[in-house]
């Protein structure tokens, strides 16, 4: 770095400024420009479409029907819950006891009924990027450190969206997209999500029929698919956001969820 000059020791007057007049003027006048013009400039993307959406969504439990084209096609019902950032489950109805999945942010637990029958540590458990990919659409998780969100270029946007966001998650690498419409609601994503046994990769979901749950938008329709083949169609039967219950703790084991009515 530069030394500053020895002949410019002396701070500066409030009258250095050509004309006499006083420096704190121009600095007050050009901090109000800088104010006025911070107001007058669009909000960024991602927060626009929380707001558009009615505010932030920290938690959701969802009863959902869903009609599965690929591994055992059929109608299935099941409820996923989420919590922020990553807390995630998975209960699946069968005809006998639920088959249930639950993401502590830690590791990932399956059980059938209330019974535990495993633990899995391995960063890469399919689950976990199913709660990596419910914070993504659920947006609010990618204002935290080590997320990079830009605008999505205009030439990667699905019919009928007016604008988008890619993001960039620094821990792995995982590369999403999102795409909006003229409402700033979320309406298509794209990004890895594996389903193993059944597929793995670059998913496209499509969102529909928003409707107004707990004072906030959201989608009752979306549908999955990979490449040309589709995969589900979900609709939702029951979305409560925030309900009381859904804490770090209802994520070690299914009977700890709250249900959605």
């Amino acid at each position: 770095m530069a030394r500053p000059s020895e002949r410019n020791t002396q701070p500066a007057s409030l009258r250095d400024r050509r004309g006499g007049a006083p420096a704190w003027r121009g600095a007050a006048l050009g901090a109000a420009l800088l104010v006025l013009a911070a107001g007058c400039a669009p909000r960024p993307l991602l927060a626009r479409a929380i707001r558009a959406r009615g505010g932030p969504l920290h938690g959701l439990v969802e009863e959902i029907e869903a009609r599965v084209h690929v591994g055992a096609p059929g109608t299935w019902q099941w409820q996923r819950a989420f919590l922020f950032p990553d807390r995630y489950a998975w209960v699946i109805t069968t005809a006998t006891e639920p088959d249930a999945y639950l993401f502590d942010g830690s590791v990932v637990r399956a059980y059938i009924g209330t019974r535990a029958v495993s633990v899995d540590r391995n960063p890469a458990a399919p689950l976990r990027s199913h709660a990596r990919w419910t914070a993504v659409v659920n947006l609010d998780a990618l204002a935290l450190p080590g997320v990079a969100v830009a605008p999505l270029a205009s030439s990667e946007l699905p019919a009928g969206a007016r604008e988008g966001l890619a993001v960039v998650f620094a821990d792995d690498g995982a590369r999403y997209r999102l795409a909006f419409d003229e409402r700033t609601l979320l309406v298509a994503a794209a990004g890895p999500l594996d389903l193993s046994p059944i597929t793995s990769g670059d998913v496209t979901a499509r969102f529909a029929d928003f409707r107004r749950a707990g004072g906030l938008l959201l989608p009752f329709e979306t549908t999955y698919a990979r490449a040309d083949t589709p995969l589900a169609e979900e609709h939702v039967r029951a979305a409560c956001p925030d309900p009381p219950g859904l804490g770090p703790e209802a994520f070690v084991a299914p009977d700890r969820l709250p249900r959605c009515p």
